[in-house]
């Protein structure tokens, strides 16, 4: 049983571990948060472990130095933590630092009807901040009860950018780029794409903290949570989605080829995962609404190191992920696109009218499927700008009337091509 003394024990500690965590690269997405209206909730999303607590925690010091509650859910000192206990916490808090005007809760979708209390909280006009990390208990409970009422982010493991400034590079403008500048860019995308942006693992170098995330998320967050009976036939999925990154899949195939049940089960479990923003799925691009649900999709881990500390290295493979989730990070609406004559493109995003083609070495055995793929595409859907993206090479080819151009990964990344 929870008793104020227990409680007010617990956030001291918690405050205390936050004020000495490590906080030495600013988020991008810290520029995006404002200080909320009084009437919203502002709710970042994310993987666990991918710096939720931190970017929060940079903005509540930059806009209100220590005037602020925090308090961290996913701490088993509070297991069994109910809906029943928030007054208790609220009241705790107050007898520590007075009234203050600024929640700052982590992972609060640990915690059933959680929703209720933040709603009374808006409507006494306090400031809430609020991290999760299951996109499905939080859509649930948000639209039942804060229809309207928050503001969500959604944070991913370190970009490229913020993945330099963990080793103090900075960027400067591309037309300044210096040789010396640009090999130490190279030398460190290399590393970025096999080693990813989670980051504890960039900041300490330790690869258990990466290598056990995944059964962590597993086993916490989906067999736990769900009930879930086959665990075995489970892991087998999720190894299976790691693996097969950046291919086509269907649930049915997968299915016979895990010998799991049904289609039903295999699309079930595989939102789970997607819940949890491990990974993500993309859609076949297409006019006809009515064939998206039955198109195979493609799929995507939203961080190269989870790939690599759980599947065989496939350099390919890991290119093309970065730039799906540098696509995604940008809340850009991208698709994968194939033509009738099963020409393909590896993402096109119609609103820019742009098509996007990733290959690690452009040569003569695959330029021309990707050249055509491209022509394809700009064809079919009236694309302007055309983009093949790979590891080093460079240049501007003209191919039947269109300029496409090669661009490679790491300069793709700095510097915002497209956008």
């Amino acid at each position: 049983m929870l008793t104020k003394s227990n409680l007010i024990n617990v956030i001291l500690d918690q405050r205390e571990e936050l004020k000495n965590s490590t906080n030495i690269v600013e988020r991008e997405l810290k520029f995006k948060l404002t200080v909320s209206p009084r009437s919203n909730a502002v709710l970042v999303k994310g993987l666990r472990r991918c710096g939720k607590s931190t970017l929060l925690k940079q903005f509540m010091e930059t806009n209100f130095g220590e005037n602020f509650y925090y308090f961290n859910f996913d701490d088993d000192r509070v297991f069994g933590f109910t809906s029943d206990n928030f007054q208790l916490l609220y009241e705790s808090m107050i007898e520590i630092y007075g009234d203050l005007q600024n929640f700052f809760l982590d992972e609060i979708q640990n915690v059933k009807g959680w929703e209720l209390f933040i709603n009374r909280m808006l409507r006494i006009g306090k400031k809430v901040y609020i991290t999760g990390s299951n996109a499905n208990l939080l859509s649930k409970e948000i639209g039942t009860h804060l229809t309207g009422r928050h503001i969500d982010m959604e944070l991913f493991p370190f970009s490229f950018k913020e993945f330099l400034t963990s080793f103090a590079l900075n960027v400067p403008d591309k037309d300044q780029l210096t040789t010396i500048e640009k090999g130490k860019f190279v030398e460190k995308f290399n590393q970025y794409l096999i080693n990813g942006g989670m980051p504890e693992y960039v900041i300490s170098g330790n690869k258990s903290t990466i290598n056990q995330l995944v059964p962590d998320i597993i086993q916490r967050d989906i067999i736990n949570r769900y009930s879930i009976r086959k665990t075995s036939e489970f892991k087998s999925l999720i190894i299976f989605l790691i693996e097969n990154i950046s291919n086509e899949i269907s649930f049915r195939s997968i299915s016979r080829s895990l010998n799991i049940s049904s289609e039903t089960t295999v699309r079930k479990y595989t939102e789970y995962i997607s819940d949890t923003y491990l990974i993500f799925l993309l859609e076949r691009y297409t006019k006809k609404i009515k064939t998206i649900s039955i198109n195979p999709k493609k799929v995507y881990c939203v961080d190269n190191g989870l790939i690599t500390a759980n599947s065989l290295e496939n350099k390919g493979r890991l290119i093309e992920n970065l730039v799906a989730v540098y696509l995604r990070r940008n809340e850009l609406r991208i698709y994968y696109y194939k033509s009738k004559d099963s020409k393909e493109v590896d993402f096109v995003i119609p609103d820019l009218r742009v098509g996007i083609q990733v290959c690690y070495e452009l040569n003569n055995e695959n330029e021309k499927r990707e050249f055509r793929g491209l022509i394809r595409a700009a064809i079919d859907l009236s694309l302007e700008k055309l983009f093949i993206i790979t590891n080093y090479q460079e240049e501007i080819r003209v191919v039947n009337g269109y300029k496409i151009l090669i661009i490679p990964c790491w300069k793709f990344m700095l510097f915002n091509v497209f956008l």
